[in-house]
């Protein structure tokens, strides 16, 4: 049985979207994995800030995938910004755009941002009898963007997402004009059941970062042990973030594998 692990962690560092717990998220998770679930260093692939790159993030995952045979655990993480762009096809939003996640190299071009619909293509080749655990502490949904304030009255909370560009912003209020009420998904757009997926926040939520961690990963950190099942973590975890933010971010989790325990 192999155990491997791929942690992307992007603070975007001297640009206007910088965080500033995303390569810690990402460290954090590294040392917890070696030192409390016996993953071996050489086993981990960790991809921090400037080599977060659209095509490393891709053969990252492919790489991870493709290596994973039955009866083998992994595990995917990403800290970093979420934002959302145009639908393309094969088209099946109905608010005509698609989420993304914001790799290093997409911040001045997005083009270069990869959206749900990649992610889920190389996910859907996980092979039967694998154990897969994703996290992503990054928002994920546009629909948070129409419903919620431009401002946090909170300075230490970051938000983890990137506003659209103009274009999608046009998109969205021509959609808006033919659609009264939000559009609002019943799960992740990368929610899957073969695999456990842990998310920051709800869709009409954003997820935070206090400038040391995320807020999901400090606490999956805090809380992860050997021996608890997923939905015992999550319990714990959701509690706490929840507590923490005031109640404006709650995190989800995803799967059919609840009563599995973690990364065993």
């Amino acid at each position: 049985m192999k155990k491997l692990a791929f942690l992307v962690g992007i603070n975007y560092l001297n640009t206007s979207s910088e965080l500033g717990g995303c390569l810690n998220d990402a460290a954090d998770l590294f040392k917890k994995l070696v030192k409390e679930f016996d993953f071996q260093s050489k086993d981990i692939q960790l991809l921090l800030e400037e080599v977060a790159t659209r095509k490393n993030i891709i053969d990252g995952l492919e790489r991870l995938v493709k290596e994973l045979k039955a009866g083998d655990i992994g595990i995917f993480s990403y800290s970093g910004h979420g934002t959302f762009t145009a639908d393309l096809p094969p088209i099946e939003e109905e608010d005509m755009l698609d989420e993304a996640i914001v790799p290093i190299d997409a911040v001045n071009d997005r083009s270069l941002l990869i959206r749900d619909d990649e992610i889920n293509e190389i996910l859907s080749r996980i092979k039967e009898g694998v154990h897969l655990f994703l996290i992503f502490d990054s928002c994920h949904s546009g629909t948070m963007y129409k419903l919620l304030p431009d401002e946090d009255n909170d300075e230490k909370m970051i938000k983890r997402m990137i506003p659209p560009s103009n274009s999608v912003k046009k998109i969205q209020s021509v959609v808006n004009e033919v659609i009264e009420e939000p559009l609002m998904s019943k799960s992740h757009p990368l929610a899957g059941s073969n695999y456990i997926l842990l998310a920051g926040c709800k869709e009409d939520e954003l997820s935070y970062d206090d400038g040391q961690n995320g807020y999901l990963t400090k606490e999956i950190v805090k809380y992860m042990k050997k021996g608890i099942t997923y939905q015992e973590l999550y319990t714990k975890v959701k509690d706490a973030v929840y507590t923490r933010s005031g109640k404006k971010q709650e995190p989800q989790i995803f799967g059919e594998l609840m009563t599995k325990k973690i990364l065993e």
